[in-house]
């Protein structure tokens, strides 16, 4: 089957990865309609925080759990701030090591480091507990990298587990007054008819999106419309879960979490609707 969208509109949501994902949807024959619906935002480090990273820097933790690249990367710029990146890398690479999926690993192979575990795909919560289940946690000090939001897992089950979990959140997921705006346009372009389809990377621009609507009373209509007129597509599971919660059940998933098989398994999607049923009469 072909994988074009053969000029349809292609709507997004991606802010740090969004010229990538532009170019997957442009080189599968689509027009993308970028509306960013989140911004990372750089935790400003306290006293607490710094004596976090000053711990990791002695080698005071025995495991570390690295959750995004963000925050993985937001890590290394702070130790680099307060002189002791060297200090880290060092700890780093003589401790436990687990990243949550792709993302965290290539910020550490940046610095020269290999993660000591892997989460298997799709990298969801799921993975990463049943990959901490392979590890002895009992007694041991474990950091949490955490993402742009606090989380209960994994520190619940690691604490459940009697490990001594501490977490440090460097950044925060927002929403700009800008891109507020933008995903507006883009709830009155889903109304109008103008987008074919929309594609969701992350369960935070999922809650972004219907938090714009909200501001218009439009949460009951945007579902409807996602549920019955539209093509969504979902990342992974994450994503999926975030828009089945509010009633929406996406209509691609691909396979492998990624942005390039979401682009083309939504292209397939795409393609398959647009094709006549053909058979022959019956007789």
């Amino acid at each position: 089957m072909t994988e074009s969208f053969e000029g349809a509109v292609i709507a997004h949501f991606e802010s740090r990865r969004g010229a990538e994902l532009e170019s997957l949807i442009r080189r599968h024959g689509g027009e993308p309609w970028s509306a960013p619906a989140l911004s990372e935002e750089a935790i400003v480090i306290g006293p607490a925080d710094r004596t976090i990273i000053d711990r990791l820097a002695s080698a005071n933790f025995d495991l570390v759990i690295a959750l995004t690249g963000a925050g993985t990367t937001r890590l290394f710029e702070q130790a680099r701030a307060i002189g002791r990146l060297a200090e880290v890398r060092s700890a780093l690479d003589r401790r436990t090591v687990v990243a949550r999926g792709p993302k965290p690993v290539f910020v550490l192979r940046q610095h020269g480091l290999k993660p000591t575990h892997v989460a298997p795909e799709p990298n969801t919560t799921k993975e990463l507990l049943e990959t901490l289940d392979q590890i002895s946690v009992a007694g041991q000090r474990v950091l949490v990298i955490n993402a742009g939001e606090p989380f209960a897992e994994p520190t619940a089950s690691l604490r459940a587990r009697g490990a001594l979990p501490v977490e440090l959140q460097l950044y925060r997921w927002t929403l700009t007054p800008n891109d507020a705006t933008r995903l507006a346009d883009t709830i009155r372009a889903l109304f109008d008819g103008r987008i074919d389809a929309v594609l969701f990377t992350t369960q935070v621009q999922v809650r972004h999106l219907f938090d714009v609507a909200a501001r218009d009373d439009r949460t009951k209509p945007l579902t409807d419309l996602l549920r019955d007129s539209v093509i969504v597509g979902a990342v992974g599971p994450t994503s999926a879960d975030a828009l089945r919660q509010r009633g929406i059940e996406p209509n691609v998933m691909p396979d492998h979490p990624k942005m390039g098989h979401l682009v083309v398994a939504t292209a397939r999607e795409l393609a398959a609707r647009r094709s006549p049923v053909t058979g022959s009469p019956s007789t």
